[in-house]
């Protein structure tokens, strides 16, 4: 029954865009890997070292074994496993700028194998292996993530919608107070957690009123701009598959580069990821990774002449 009369709602519309067509979706990456998980129950879980901690959360609240592995200077495993029984590798398409990577390593481990997409939000499942992301990362919702299946895997769905999430970030964010916001972000980050519940309907409806294809566009001529800028200082090789759609342009510098001065300027960079610091010895290439990589802010947000400045106000810096 429709309650009648009393206060209004928030005046939202389901909209005419969509992008993602599976019907598994969930309030985060973390909540879709955890109902993976009680589908495959693996016995072990190859992880590579470049992640964050969040990623970790399902592993230790499900008590499934994982082992660090380490990636070279193009973001890809040093080693392929042989795989054991109940065994699974999961691999991160970094930035979505390894479709490639994803697609080979599809082609050996098939439904062995998962993709963390949560900086590749426009990469879809292949049929063949698990594919999950993150909407968060990309818009403006408060949680949501979609996860893709192998063929001829059929796995439970969760009935009730999240509701515990806050929207104060967005809101301040949206009346030109980021910094006051950050607090109400990083609540919400810890409310998006593992716990297996659907999107919610506030974000399900702000996204069917996202232009996909406008966003592509402006992430794909944000990247390349920023790649006409730093091509020559960037330590990373980077190739973005046409396919591809960017997170961020990773600028990977030979040092640190002053990110509190950045963002006293209005530029807020952030770090991928500090976890990788205190973990465990060894992995060096991933612990400078976490210290020297930049990665600038190309979303649909910006023009050209926001990116001009931003890339500016870095180069005076390392000069």
């Amino acid at each position: 029954m429709t309650p009648i009369g009393g206060y209004f709602e928030l005046e939202l519309k389901n909209g005419e865009y969509s992008y993602h067509d599976t019907p598994y979706n969930f309030k985060s990456g973390r909540s879709a890997l955890n109902n993976l998980f009680n589908y495959i129950k693996p016995s072990l879980v190859y992880v590579p070292y470049y992640t964050c901690n969040a990623l970790l959360e399902p592993f230790e609240q499900m008590g499934i074994k994982y082992q660090f592995y380490e990636i070279d200077k193009n973001l890809e495993p040093k080693e392929l496993f042989e795989l054991g029984e109940k065994e699974y590798f999961l691999y991160i398409n970094y930035f979505d700028l390894k479709r490639d990577t994803v697609a080979v390593l599809s082609a050996k481990y098939k439904d062995r194998l998962i993709v963390d997409c949560t900086q590749a939000f426009f990469m879809k499942g292949n049929n063949i292996s698990w594919f999950f992301n993150s909407c968060r990362k990309f818009f403006g919702v408060p949680d949501g993530a979609y996860l893709y299946i192998p063929d001829g895997i059929t796995i439970g769905v969760p009935e009730k919608y999240n509701e515990d999430y806050i929207l104060g970030h967005l809101i301040k964010r949206f009346n030109g107070h980021p910094s006051e916001g950050y607090t109400d972000f990083l609540e919400n980050e810890k409310l998006a957690g593992i716990g297996i519940e659907k999107m919610s309907m506030i974000s399900r409806y702000l996204l069917s009123n996202v232009d996909y294809l406008e966003v592509i566009k402006l992430r794909r001529n944000n990247f390349e701009y920023l790649h006409s800028r730093f091509n020559g200082l960037n330590r990373i090789s980077i190739f973005a598959n046409t396919e591809s759609v960017p997170m961020c342009y990773p600028l990977l510098l030979d040092k640190k580069a002053n990110k509190h001065l950045l963002a006293s300027k209005g530029i807020f960079i952030p770090s991928f990821w500090n976890d990788t610091l205190y973990r465990t010895i060894g992995f060096h290439l991933e612990k400078s990774l976490t210290e020297h990589l930049l990665p600038l802010p190309i979303d649909h947000r910006y023009n050209e002449a926001n990116l001009k400045n931003m890339a500016n106000n870095i180069l005076n810096i390392l000069n």
